[in-house]
């Protein structure tokens, strides 16, 4: 008995050690591989995160998300882009840019090309399925695949950095296949 009473002292006394995520730690969420093989420590120095910029929905207007017809069509590229034209959609479990997204990527890409010294970061998000660590992991493909492409259309890698938030940030809560659709996604800032 009094060696369970020892024991249950240690797992009490050890769980108080683990304390609790600040601020400053959520700050640096996601900031791994990818983040370093795009030439930075993958933290964000701008301005703050504000979903409802750039989640690509402004439930006001209608706005634009994956399923609408509008998607991806009349795209302006560059820092005055609408939020509309700085999110890319991605499937369930994907991190392949469809033919929709490929005007807003291009579009940006353009831009970055015409505006040597301007920079972007790329932020990958997921849905809240799925666990942490492969969430954070989905949302650096996300980014990695926007990357490839815009260094692909010429973009020099300098000018991007990123970061992956998984399921950290959403745009929209909620636990329906609604609100999973408008989570998957990279988000472009400048």
């Amino acid at each position: 008995m009094k060696q369970l009473i020892v024991v249950l002292a240690a797992v009490v006394w050890l769980a108080g050690c683990a304390g609790t995520k600040t601020a400053e730690d959520q700050s640096t969420l996601g900031a791994g591989e990818g983040a370093i093989s795009s030439g930075t420590d993958g933290v964000y120095s701008g301005g703050g995160y504000n979903p409802g910029d750039a989640s690509g929905f402004n439930e006001a207007t209608g706005g634009d998300f994956y399923d609408n017809p509008n998607y991806g069509q009349n795209v302006v590229g560059g820092p005055n882009a609408p939020a509309k034209d700085r999110v890319i959609y991605f499937g369930f479990d994907s991190a392949s840019i469809d033919s929709r997204a490929d005007a807003i990527v291009n579009a940006h890409a353009q831009y970055l090309v015409n505006n040597p010294s301007a920079s972007i970061l790329l932020e990958g998000h997921t849905d809240s399925r799925g666990s942490r660590g492969y969430n954070i992991a989905l949302g650096e493909s996300r980014a990695i695949s926007v990357l490839r492409r815009l260094t692909d259309m010429g973009v020099s890698p300098n000018q991007v950095r990123i970061i992956s938030y998984g399921e950290e940030k959403p745009a929209v809560n909620g636990f329906d296949e609604e609100a999973y659709k408008r989570n998957r996604r990279a988000v472009i800032q400048y």
